[in-house]
């Protein structure tokens, strides 16, 4: 598995009950009444989640990691067809809709 596969959910949205991880990056899939989600660490910590609603996968982000380079590009890896970008210039890691 790539890392960017992290951010593709196929037809079948989350399929993973249990922890898979990718490197240093790992994701969790909780299958739920409430609906389903997909939340993404990377080194333990969380860096946000995708979330299924009207069939349709968002991605809601809930923390900019440590602020470094590999949280960069791995976030924009994963993030690269929701309209989101990871970015760290000036020292103020943010994301922003693009």
């Amino acid at each position: 598995m790539k890392l960017a596969d992290i951010g593709y959910f196929g037809t079948y949205g989350a399929v993973s009950t249990r922890e898979v991880r990718v490197g240093n990056w790992s994701y969790f899939d909780r299958l739920g009444e409430d609906g389903d989600e997909r939340i993404v660490y990377h080194y333990g910590t969380e860096m946000g989640r995708f979330a299924l609603a009207d069939n349709v996968w968002y991605f809601v982000p809930t923390s900019v990691g440590w602020g470094s380079v590999s949280d960069q590009q791995g976030m924009n890896k994963i993030l690269a067809n929701y309209g989101w970008r990871y970015r760290r210039n000036g020292g103020n890691p943010r994301y922003e809709r693009i």
